[in-house]
């Protein structure tokens, strides 16, 4: 199943939502969130083991979301519970559902239950849109993730990593009776790959195909008492004599050492910051944002194809989690950045025909994307345009090298987090125990820890490589197959563009307005292939800003509205790429990972990949599928090839 198709429900005399298709109520007549907390929170004793958890995290996962209603009653415990003292600070929460409500639909529901109106708004303003596969949510500075699988159960399951086992299970959806469907061997198959020794199970029903279903991969299952006047549920847990065990967290107080200073690099470094790990930044710079990261506005929108391909599936789950991201972001500190659309112009028949056939494919909602005539465009840019075109609605720009100072101006508040500018990293040797790094220049606050002592080589337990066009000059990385490709952007001043209201991209782009910088727009950016791979900088040319001039010239066809537009300055750099054209990430050695070839998308990979990094590097359960993490994967490029 690729198109997610919305749940279509009524309301009985009781006022509890029914879905039309299982003929099934979504939650008890009686009283839904109290079943809620009789039957998941009670029955699984999570507020008797929250405060004597032995991992800083506890995940739960769930078989059907539904309204919401057991993810807001456990995240309302969970808040009860961090009052207290206790090792366990972050709630994960994943669920699937294959019929998601629509948002209205959401919010009527769930307003059948003042009492968890404050959390049921969060969950609303985040809710996603209608696209198959996981969108993490993060609330409370990410004390509370929800992961929401969209799609089928029995398809997306296989999809999580063994680093995301559960601690708890809510067996939920509509009743064996009504969803045979869902109540299958792989259901418990799956459930038995992601549980551990200590796993609970509680679900609202005690049917025999349920209970045999667990028993037959390893749980032990008794029936209880149920809630109200159902006489009997089922709980279990897997035995704490199996082989199973509950994966080993690191000490958290080694600091993870970062190499880099761009947008990758401070993504990550907020990512683990946010879970209370130490952070040292290392910039071969005297500032962060230098590299590829210092354009003053870069473009945030997905690359689809023209079916639902893996490719396609990575592009939206990053955007999806881009968007939510950097909103967040903003509520903690500010940088430029506006969200108001992005079209990109069908300028040429090669084009049109592409973006008939993304429009023709159901995976992508109208909500994400939507096709635009030539006069639909020009109001949606508020100038004359001659091309159709597709719009993304919440695509906008951010501006890179701002984001990464204001970024770094949050961390140096935060407790465990420190940078050494001017120290490039040279190469770096595995030990026993980690890496020790080798640099041109460490500054004192590095030095060994007596400070009377001579400058030590700088240690790393746990290292992250995000150095952008120098990624591939180490003897561990070399094999990397990764291109350097020169791209200029000119800033151009002018007195008509500040009618454009949408960031325009044809061959190039055009960005509104920067009313930081004089009223000035971006324009670019060229693409040169043909370039020294050792050349340590990217030098700015005449040339590259006239080419930038005429390309939107020729291709918007001489618009008016830029006609009196004229370069003041402009920037250059190495984007690096590789040759499927998509990031790479993940582990390059054991407790040593990388994050780069992220080519002109920084804004758009970087932050589900600094997500995916963090989580991993801490043990906790990872946002990608199996099937999207393969495709990014360091590994995909062996040494030997």
């Amino acid at each position: 199943m690729t198109q997610i198709t919305s749940a279509r429900i009524h309301y009985n005399e009781q006022g509890t939502p029914v879905s039309d298709a299982f003929d099934d109520v979504y939650f008890s007549n009686d009283s839904g969130l109290h079943e809620t907390q009789y039957v998941f929170v009670d029955k699984n004793r999570l507020r008797e083991r929250w405060p004597v958890h032995q991992k800083d995290y506890f995940h739960i996962i769930e078989t059907g979301f539904g309204t919401g209603l057991n993810f807001l009653v456990a995240w309302r415990n969970f808040q009860s519970y961090l009052q207290q003292p206790g090792q366990c600070q972050r709630l994960y929460f994943s669920t699937f559902e294959k019929f998601p409500l629509t948002h209205a639909d959401l919010k009527q529901a769930l307003a059948c239950w003042p009492e968890l109106a404050d959390l049921a708004e969060l969950l609303l303003e985040q809710y996603p849109k209608a696209i198959q596969g996981c969108h993490r949510l993060c609330f409370q500075q990410g004390q509370v993730v929800l992961d929401l699988w969209l799609g089928d159960v029995h398809d997306n399951l296989p999809q999580l990593p063994l680093a995301n086992k559960a601690d708890a299970w809510f067996l939920d959806g509509f009743a064996p009776s009504k969803n045979p469907e869902m109540w299958q061997d792989s259901l418990f198959n799956g459930m038995a790959r992601l549980s551990q020794a200590g796993t609970t199970v509680a679900t609202f029903t005690s049917a025999g195909i349920v209970r045999r279903g667990l028993q037959s991969v390893g749980f032990d299952v008794q029936k209880v008492k149920g809630h109200g006047r159902k006489r009997e549920m089922a709980i279990a847990s897997m035995p704490l004599n199996e082989t199973a065990q509950e994966p080993v967290q690191l000490a958290t107080n080694e600091p993870v050492v970062i190499v880099g200073g761009g947008v990758a690099a401070m993504l990550v470094a907020l990512a683990l910051v946010q879970r209370g790990r130490a952070v040292h930044l290392l910039c071969a710079d005297q500032d962060v944002g230098v590299g590829a990261s210092h354009n003053r506005q870069g473009a945030l929108y997905p690359q689809l194809q023209s079916s639902f391909t893996a490719n396609s599936r990575f592009h939206l789950a990053c955007f999806s989690f881009a968007h939510r991201r950097y909103q967040q972001l903003l509520q903690q500190f500010s940088f430029p950045a506006e969200f108001c659309g992005v079209l990109q112009l069908a300028c040429n028949a090669q084009l049109a025909r592409r973006f008939s056939k993304v429009m023709a494919e159901p995976a992508y909602p109208a909500s994400v994307v939507q096709q635009v005539t030539a006069e639909e465009a020009s109001q949606i840019a508020g100038v004359a345009l001659p091309f159709s075109g597709v719009f993304f609605a919440d695509g906008g720009w951010i501006a890179p090298q701002r984001f990464c100072q204001a970024a770094l101006a949050w961390l140096q508040m935060q407790p465990g987090f420190q940078i050494s500018f001017g120290c490039k990293l040279q190469r770096f040797n595995q030990t026993a125990s980690g890496f020790d790094l080798v640099t041109e220049s460490i500054q004192s606050e590095v030095v060994a820890k007596d400070p009377d002592s001579k400058p030590a080589p700088l240690y790393a337990k746990q290292l992250v490589l995000c150095t952008g066009q120098n990624l591939h000059r180490f003897a561990q990385t070399e094999h990397l197959p990764l291109n350097l490709i020169r791209g200029q952007v000119s800033h151009v001043r002018s007195n008509t563009l500040g009618q454009l209201k949408t960031v325009l991209c044809h061959q190039g782009y055009v960005t509104p307005q920067d009313p930081e910088f004089s009223a000035e727009s971006c324009i670019g950016a060229t693409f040169d292939r043909e370039v020294d791979q050792m050349q340590p900088i990217a030098e700015i040319t005449a040339v590259d800003d006239q080419f930038n001039l005429d390309l939107v010239n020729t291709v918007l066809q001489q618009p008016s509205w830029f006609a009196d537009a004229e370069v003041t300055s402009a920037k250059a750099a190495f984007r690096t790429t590789a040759p499927d054209h998509l990031p790479i990430g993940g582990e390059l050695l054991d407790n040593c990972l990388l994050l780069g070839g992220l080519g002109a998308r920084g804004l758009l990979f970087a932050p589900l990949l600094a997500e995916t990094l963090a989580a991993r590097l801490c043990g906790e359960p990872e946002p990608l599928s199996l099937t999207l993490s393969e495709l990014i994967e360091a590994k995909r490029f062996s040494a030997q090839d």
